[in-house]
């Protein structure tokens, strides 16, 4: 199983980075629960480094990079 490093950069909350590492799978669920949780907050999701496009809820938008 392929895995990336996820992560997000929130202006809004402490700590402003995180990261993990998960599965390819694993990264559409996580975005929408982090967006669902992080609701109203300014902040990017990067993708093994590459920033990835998501939509008004947090969930991804596109292919991963």
């Amino acid at each position: 199983m392929s895995t990336v490093t996820l992560s997000f950069i929130n202006n809004d909350a402490t700590p402003k980075a995180v990261t993990f590492d998960v599965s390819k799978d694993g990264v559409a669920p996580i975005m929408s629960w982090y967006g669902a949780y992080h609701a109203g907050d300014r902040y990017s999701v990067h993708v093994d480094g590459v920033k990835v496009k998501k939509d008004q809820n947090g969930e991804l938008k596109g292919d991963l990079p």
